[in-house]
């Protein structure tokens, strides 16, 4: 199988890989957002402990660049959070209508940051001590605030709340059964209008009376048909719907859009759910916001430790500065990258395989057109204990997933929707180069601890860490985002469904990702002109 060809295969390729360019390089910032604060708090608190004028060096560094970082942030975000309206305008309606709670309160998060950020940097000679580490709290609350509201809505979008999948680990996939299945509170109004037995025929499954309405659970494949309909401005007499109104209820409605018909449906859902709440009941949210957080301390962690290991091999020296500075990332990327992987990653990857089966059976490359990286080794049943507890569990198959279990409904001859293989490699790159992380962090904290000479290896393997933390942070964000298609919302709407209406042309979009590109390059000027220079002279005070 051609891994590429099968992912460019589905719709909107030219801005599936523009929010690719967007995302992944905002994301490259957000990481220090979320992760400096933390550092800088704990650096702070280190010195009032201790007294060391190095750890309140260091935290003013990291200020400087938590300072950089954000302002250079904000402009990537907002670079972002256009392309996604005007690229996928129709998600965006759909979440602005129902699901806009957590980005309403992401505005005020934003507001947290910017205030303590930049009191932090600014007010730093004029602040005392306990000021400072109650700053940097408060700093670090408004972007672990505005990260939980943010991965929310994504969480949701990658399961919605009273998602049903389509796989049993013991009985195996249920698509015969009409799952996934979406949960809907159909509104008593229009349950009377409703051929029940017709739509129990065809899958559905009725919960009972729940608020002002009938609670169900419908299959996907119906629910991304009405959303496909509904933003095609269909009406009712056009539309599926018309198979299951029945017949003395239809000609009061088939004038009606689809759209308002879906629209009394999803508010009513929402309403009954808990519109504050819905998108953090999300079943993914957990594992989402801890393994969002693991991944920023990680590379803010290995951040530190590259960045003083470099300055001791371009400068020769190995000062109780660069030493503090690099002993503070070793130990700060051990302890987070341990706990990203054995507990973080682990309720990322439960949650996974109870909500997104789909893309599991892609990362863990159950199919027989590609060489499975587990089934070459041996590993399934350790993969199978580790994701369901149970070594005699069934991973999921991937060639037993129908191709056209997504309905791309707006497109006609897709010839396959299923998640792209290409996440397997995706997925076991990134676990392989998280595995040599651990490890160089155990081993050079074993000797920073034994106080044993650290060689050039060493610090050549720290320098080049950051690179390598960054490449797996980015290979993660990747394998979440491409396994979802081609869902935009999964089990709810497709990216054929969500697109605009008018894409541009590929040069259109080049121009953009080169936009993006060149904010990234900002960021690294300024880190080394601001930052790095001034370490590398002596001149950090």
């Amino acid at each position: 199988m051609n891994l590429l060809e099968q992912y460019f295969s589905y719709p909107a390729a030219p801005e599936r890989i523009l929010s690719i360019i967007g995302i992944e390089l905002h994301w490259i910032l957000l990481q220090y957002t979320l992760g400096l604060p933390f550092a800088i708090l704990v650096l702070l608190l280190l010195y009032k402990k201790t007294g060391n004028q190095n750890w309140l060096k260091l935290a003013r560094t990291a200020t400087k660049a938590l300072g950089i970082n954000f302002a250079l942030g904000a402009a990537s975000g907002t670079l972002s959070e256009f392309g996604l309206v005007v690229v996928w305008p129709n998600v965006l309606e759909a979440a602005g209508r129902y699901i806009y709670y957590p980005l309403y309160l992401e505005i005020f998060a934003f507001l947290t940051e910017i205030v303590f950020v930049y009191l932090l940097v600014f007010g730093w000679n004029k602040l005392s001590t306990n000021a400072k580490i109650i700053v940097a709290f408060l700093a670090m609350f408004g972007a672990w605030f505005s990260a939980a509201m943010i991965v929310s809505v994504n969480s949701y979008m990658v399961a919605p709340a009273g998602i049903v999948s389509a796989y049993n680990p013991q009985t195996g996939w249920m698509y015969s059964q009409g799952y996934p299945k979406v949960l809907l509170v159909v509104p008593s109004d229009l349950v009377g209008a409703l051929d029940i037995a017709k739509l129990q025929s065809l899958g559905m499954e009725v919960v009972g009376q729940m608020g002002n309405g009938v609670a169900v659970y419908m299959p996907s494949k119906i629910v991304a048909r009405l959303a496909y309909e509904a933003w095609s401005m269909k009406t009712v007499g056009d539309s599926v719907l018309a198979l299951v109104v029945k017949p003395e209820a239809l000609p009061a409605v088939k004038g009606l859009l689809v759209k308002d018909v879906v629209d009394k449906i999803l508010v009513e859902t929402v309403r009954t759910v808990g519109y504050t709440t819905v998108t953090f009941q999300s079943p993914v949210y957990l594992g989402s916001i801890l393994h969002t957080i693991g991944a920023a301390l990680t590379v803010t962690g290995f951040t530190f430790a590259g960045a003083f290991a470099l300055l001791m091999l371009l400068t020769k020296k190995k000062t109780a500065y660069y030493m503090d500075g690099l002993k503070f990332g070793v130990f700060f990327s051990l302890v987070a990258i341990v706990l990203q992987g054995a507990v973080f990653g682990h309720t990322m990857g439960e949650e996974i395989a109870h909500f997104n089966p789909e893309k599991l059976a892609a990362m863990e490359g159950t199919s027989n057109q590609i060489l499975s990286i587990p089934r070459t080794f041996g590993i399934e049943g350790l993969m199978k204990l580790i994701i369901y507890g149970n070594p005699n569990a069934q991973l999921p198959g991937y060639d037993q997933i129908p191709v056209d279990y997504c309905s791309l409904m707006g497109v006609p001859n897709i010839p396959d929707c299923r998640p792209p293989l290409i996440l397997h490699y995706l997925y076991y790159t990134k676990t392989g180069l998280s595995i040599l992380l651990a490890l160089l962090s155990i081993v050079v904290a074993i000797l920073i601890w034994r106080k044993m000479e650290l060689g050039n290896i060493w610090l050549w393997s720290l320098a080049a860490s950051p690179a390598v933390a960054h490449l797996v942070s980015f290979l993660g964000w990747g394998v979440r985002e491409m396994g979802r298609k081609p869902w935009t919302i999964y089990g709810v709407m497709t990216v054929d469904v969500a697109r605009t209406a008018n894409p541009v042309g590929p040069l259109t979009y080049a121009v953009v990702g080169l936009l993006f590109i060149a904010v990234l390059a900002l960021q690294v000027y300024a880190a080394w002109r601001l930052l790095f220079v001034p370490s590398l002279r002596g001149e950090e005070e």
